[in-house]
């Protein structure tokens, strides 16, 4: 487990960082003020109440430490209220056609009005999210996403009001922590160092934080943020937790999250819908507690969405080629993966190789029962021809689908080798080149399969 004083040291609200440039930003459609005097922890003053937070402040309040968290002395002038939020959630809604669809057929519109009007949110968490909305407005959707979807998987799985209203709050504050991290950090999409990689884990420190600071949610909201990026299968962070020490909040939210990211980003360029999520849910029906995919089963399979169906005959010739060339690359980096296992077992029994046995477990059981690395499956796909398309290719796209879901959780539980060859491998250890060598090779398995959806 990470350990708690890395996470403090952080974060400190009391010192400004990356979010007094969000507020300095956030100026331009908000006016953003010291409600009163800012002074430092030894009470000299840095800022005169009524001063407006823009650039020219700056540099009088990064790198000091004040008397009082910055939330609490600043104001931010037409702030999100719970109304507004209730008017952003809609409008989130109307723009995806599936989504509405879905919103209607719930008949859930009744529970997202009690559910915002029954939220008392403070001020504090109010500025947050209304930052959060003009500086990340991807996060920002995103957020409504999460809360949103994230209640409605509450009420199908029958869990209790209190339990939908806290899971509708965890999706609302489960990402405020991001605000708080440099700004440059969040814009690579891979390839971070341990610095980077470690701001990256402690949003989720930070959100937890940030609500606590105003002490009126219960511990279920806290725990369900700290755990939104945590797996079943032990292969989250920040603590990779497995199953049995996960709440429902976390994983409900967790799940959401994902399901916004394949939604909003895959398939909005591709035109396709919420129907077409099965095959994710499928593969990763080990993942995320089962009682929730069983819920998006149910929502979705209620809302008689078409799946999208995208292959036209003038492309499938190429489809099982394609398919065929990716189960080799698949079963090569399951190969060396397994591998790299057999040998590790034999020497650590520390907490990432458990992670990565158990993930990997869960992995190569997913591709057995789906049927995916069967003999069958290679000589059904190099029979295929023109002829077959009529009837053959809503099934080549789901298993194209469940590659590209299966490739991905590869990918996750692979980021458990970096830590294993660094923290539970001794250097002097007669075979530590020889994991190395088979990580590096891994790491090129991965590069190699990622090749066909690289455009």
């Amino acid at each position: 487990m990470i350990k708690q004083q890395n996470f403090n040291n952080s974060y400190n609200p009391k010192v400004a960082d990356s979010y007094v440039e969000h507020l300095s930003e956030c100026t331009k459609k908000h006016k953003v003020a010291a409600m009163e005097d800012i002074c430092n922890e030894f009470g000299v003053l840095l800022v005169p109440r009524g001063t407006c937070i823009e650039r020219r402040v700056i540099s009088f309040l990064t790198g000091h430490k004040m008397q009082k968290a910055l939330d609490n002395v600043i104001g931010i002038e037409g702030s999100l209220t719970s109304q507004t939020l209730l008017e952003d959630i809609h409008n989130f809604i109307l723009s995806y056609p599936d989504l509405s669809m879905i919103h209607s057929g719930e008949e859930f519109e009744a529970v997202l009005q009690n559910l915002c009007c029954d939220i008392q949110i403070p001020r504090v968490l109010l500025q947050k999210l209304t930052v959060l909305k003009v500086q990340m407005p991807d996060i920002y959707q995103q957020t409504l996403f999460c809360s949103w979807f994230g209640a409605m998987i509450a009420r199908e799985m029958g869990l209790p009001y209190k339990k939908i209203y806290n899971t509708f709050l965890t999706g609302l504050f489960h990402d405020l922590g991001l605000l708080h991290v440099q700004p440059d950090t969040l814009k690579k999409t891979g390839n971070f160092n341990d610095s980077e990689w470690h701001s990256i884990e402690c949003h989720t420190f930070i959100s937890k934080l940030i609500v606590e600071s105003v002490n009126v949610f219960d511990s279920d909201i806290t725990k369900g943020i700290m755990q939104h990026h945590e797996r079943c299968d032990g292969t989250g962070y920040p603590n990779e937790l497995t199953k049995e020490k996960l709440c429902y909040t976390g994983q409900i939210i967790g799940l959401a999250d994902i399901l916004y990211h394949i939604r909003s980003r895959q398939f909005s360029i591709l035109g396709r819908n919420m129907a077409d999520i099965m095959p994710y849910l499928q593969v990763n029906s080990n993942t995320f507690l089962f009682e929730s995919y069983q819920a998006v089963y149910a929502i979705i399979h209620r809302s008689n969405l078409a799946v999208t169906d995208l292959l036209n005959r003038k492309d499938f010739p190429t489809l099982p080629k394609r398919l065929a060339v990716q189960r080799t690359k698949l079963e090569k980096l399951c190969t060396d993966l397994t591998d790299f296992i057999n040998q590790i077992n034999e020497i650590s029994k520390k907490r990432h190789c458990k992670s990565l046995i158990y993930s990997s477990s869960q992995i190569f059981d997913i591709i057995t029962r789906s049927g995916i690395g069967s003999t069958e499956i290679v000589k059904w796909l190099e029979e295929l021809d023109d002829s077959s398309f009529d009837h053959n290719h809503a099934e080549l796209q789901e298993i194209d689908a469940m590659q590209y879901e299966l490739l991905w959780m590869i990918k996750r539980t692979c980021r458990l080798i970096p830590a294993i060859l660094k923290d539970e491998i001794s250097l002097s250890n007669d075979h530590y080149e020889d994991f190395k060598k088979i990580a590096i090779q891994i790491e090129q398995d991965l590069h190699d399969a990622w090749e066909n959806y690289e455009h």
